[in-house]
């Protein structure tokens, strides 16, 4: 059999998204190299995914290649491998939500984006456990059952900044109603949701606030619009030094060298905390672990079809079990690679 080519006469690889370029990476590990932090480890940094290794179908070793860039596998310290563990969260919770939920309810599953954000004066001071009172009645006061949370203390445009307590929310549109689940609100009035939210950070507060509250509200269909909702999702997942190396690398927006609020050794230990600052979700209502079966049992009153119903440890392995196999013919790759060298640079993102 012939083997399948590209254009310029290469094997077909299939080759995984190398999320950031080497150049950025360069500049990134030049940036600690002068706050003189992760001594022993950037070296690792600078590293991560220069190398490959290339398997062959163990079918047929004409059809297409498997690309595997070796990671240094310091999430919270390498921008590289944080962000590709935070999409791969991201796709576990999407197959999660589709599989169990979207494709099993009758009615175009949503997932709407909330952002609570504070007052100044208020942010820099509030406790999370109040904050987390606040959310939660902000929420009940909508009617929303199946949502997830994420309390967030840096602002993702100066992560090295003063705190900023904020919060972001994916709920989802359904609930239950007489042992069913029906279509719940995903649009909503934010002018309306300004003034409820107002209201309750005065009564948690004790405080007036004379101006208006800033709250931001989308959302986006489960099953039509994939990569949004795995961004939402890997956007809740993601480590702070993402937002760093976004701010100082990519967009440049700050150079915390030269900015005014430098300060080196605030700097060193602001960014040294980090690594411990994994955003996760915590799910409330109908999504919480608790009510599983309950909601199990609501789907299958609602369609009258005994449900299948994947975990999450279930969910991994399949994800695993696939990046193993052949996109021609689904037989397994080999475990030895038939190359192995020194990426290029010829599969940089855009």
């Amino acid at each position: 059999m012939l083997q399948q080519l590209t254009l310029e006469g290469k094997p077909i690889e299939y080759r995984p998204y190398r999320h950031i370029t080497l150049n950025e990476q360069s500049a990134f590990c030049d940036f600690l190299c002068a706050l003189g932090i992760y001594g022993d480890k950037l070296k690792d940094l600078l590293w991560c995914s220069s190398e490959y290794c290339k398997y062959d179908c163990v079918q047929d070793s004409t059809h297409i290649k498997k690309v595997k860039y070796l990671a240094c596998g310091l999430r919270g310290l390498c921008p590289r491998c944080s962000m590709a563990y935070a999409h791969k969260r991201a796709e576990i919770m999407y197959q999660w939500i589709k599989q169990n939920l979207a494709d099993n309810l009758n009615f175009d599953l949503k997932m709407n984006q909330i952002v609570l954000t504070l007052p100044k004066g208020i942010h820099e001071t509030l406790d999370k456990k109040t904050f987390s009172k606040m959310i939660r009645e902000f929420m009940a006061r909508y009617g929303i059952e199946a949502y997830g949370y994420s309390i967030q203390y840096r602002h993702s445009k100066n992560p090295l900044g003063s705190r900023f307590l904020h919060c972001h929310i994916l709920s989802l549109n359904f609930k239950e109603s007489n042992g069913k689940l029906i279509e719940n609100e995903y649009y909503f009035d934010v002018q309306k949701m300004r003034d409820v939210w107002k209201s309750i950070i005065e009564k948690y507060t004790k405080s007036v606030i004379e101006s208006d509250v800033n709250i931001f509200s989308e959302y986006v269909s489960v099953k039509q619009k994939k990569p949004k909702v795995v961004h939402l999702l890997a956007y809740l997942y993601r480590y702070p030094i993402q937002d760093l190396f976004q701010v100082q690398i990519r967009d440049r927006s700050i150079d915390y060298l030269e900015s005014e609020q430098f300060e080196s050794d605030y700097t060193i230990l602001q960014i040294e905390s980090m690594k411990n600052e994994p955003k996760n979700l915590t799910w409330c209502g109908l999504l919480t672990s608790t009510k599983r079966e309950y909601l199990i049992g609501l789907i299958q009153c609602t369609i009258n079809e005994l449900v299948v119903w994947k975990n999450i440890n279930q969910l991994v392995k399949l994800l695993d079990e696939k990046s193993k196999t052949c996109r021609d013919c689904g037989a397994f790759y080999s475990e030895i690679p038939y190359d192995v060298g020194k990426y290029d640079g010829d599969n940089e993102p855009t």
